[in-house]
């Protein structure tokens, strides 16, 4: 606040009067108010206090409404990077994904009082992602995600007068769930079959990862000390960032140890007679790159199988496990998944649960030369 005494060219003697009041609270919210021409000092002065008045009452409006979205967003995103904050943890990438995500998806909203948002502005900003030819699993990774921070917000009390988000109770209806593309096991041998052939420069990591399981990350960060062939046990603890261009815990937050069965042991050894750095696998320029799923894909079409994402080598590694009979719960344990949510898509997708239930059917009718003690569909004794 100040009072200024103005003389004219003329002598003639004003005074002005300036008020500020910006919020303690949000910075962004400031309100000024400037008045010209007053006659005398004690005029100032009166008018200095009801001016102080009623910037500082719009102020405590506009608090009242809350955090705007964009505040909500940039709070989230620094407690979330926070060492502090015990709760439910983001790795970096993950909160770097979220926060770029609200920018580009609801930039609409960010100047908003985050209360105002409502069910509509959700459904435009839901019909956007699908305007813009992305796809429905997209589209719902988007309502999550505003779904996360907003609710934060309402918990924390940065977003006041509601009780939930706007995207709350709005479907997204999923077109079909398509079965993923994975390799039979013909087709893994042939894959693997043909690399060697070829002495293709990918062969001992794509044979790696189908004998391991273990993700693109967790292979690249892959150390000789992470090693035990004496008692056969690969000890995974840590995993490669590409976008961070950092070394990390592995995606579930904790080591495990991986079986090293004989095919995977003698493929150790061969990479060992060829090791030239602290690395178990080789790095080609591709892999530095992260375009492993381009090279892989474009193999495999060379070929005639079916052309497969670098992940799916992982899947490959689940579901022959699953198919031949071993535990779920140790393959979820070998390949480090923390939910039971990832593990049934993978026992779902392996088939073990329908495999011979339907074993005790007897439909058809015997065959000439077959025992007659068989019953038809409709009880009679066939003769």
């Amino acid at each position: 606040m100040s009072i200024n005494k103005v003389v004219s060219e003329s002598g003639e003697v004003t005074w002005t009067v300036y008020a500020n009041a910006r919020s303690s609270k949000m910075p962004h919210i400031r309100f000024q108010k400037r008045v010209k021409g007053i006659k005398s000092r004690a005029e100032a002065e009166r008018k200095e206090k009801s001016l102080l008045k009623e910037v500082t009452t719009k102020v405590a409006h506009k608090e009242g409404h809350g955090f705007t979205w964009k505040m909500v967003v940039e709070r989230w995103t620094s407690v979330m990077k926070s060492e502090t904050y015990s709760y439910k943890r983001y790795s970096p990438t993950v909160i770097a994904d979220y926060n770029s995500m609200m920018y580009r998806w609801t930039k609409d909203w960010l100047n908003m009082p985050a209360f105002e948002i409502n069910k509509g502005d959700a459904r435009k900003v839901l019909d956007n992602v699908i305007e813009k030819g992305r796809t429905k699993a997209h589209q719902k990774k988007i309502k999550n995600v505003i779904n996360v921070i907003y609710s934060w917000g309402i918990e924390e009390r940065y977003i006041t007068g509601v009780h939930q988000s706007p995207v709350y109770g709005l479907q997204i209806s999923v077109i079909q769930d398509k079965r993923p593309e994975i390799l039979k096991l013909e087709e893994i041998r042939i894959l693997l079959y043909e690399a060697q052939a070829q002495a293709h420069p990918w062969y001992p990591i794509w044979g790696f990862a189908l004998l391991s399981g273990m993700r693109n990350g967790e292979l690249y960060a892959l150390k000789w000390a992470d090693i035990d062939l004496e008692n056969g046990l690969i000890t995974v603890e840590r995993s490669y960032d590409k976008r961070q261009d950092s070394y990390k815990s592995t995606k579930a937050g904790y080591w495990r140890t991986v079986p090293i069965s004989e095919e995977l042991k003698s493929l150790i050894i061969d990479l060992k007679l060829k090791a030239d750095s602290e690395f178990v696998l080789p790095r080609p320029v591709y892999w530095n790159r992260g375009e492993q799923a381009k090279v892989l894909k474009a193999f495999c079409r060379s070929i005639n199988i079916t052309p497969i994402k670098f992940h799916t080598l992982r899947a490959c590694f689940a579901t022959q496990l699953l198919g031949q009979g071993v535990e779920p719960l140790k393959v979820m344990k070998i390949c480090g998944w923390r939910d039971l949510e990832t593990m049934a898509f993978y026992i779902r997708l392996a088939g073990i649960d329908e495999k011979g239930v339907t074993e005790n059917l007897r439909f058809l009718p015997a065959s000439p030369g077959a025992s007659s003690n068989v019953v038809s569909l409709f009880g009679h004794k066939q003769e």
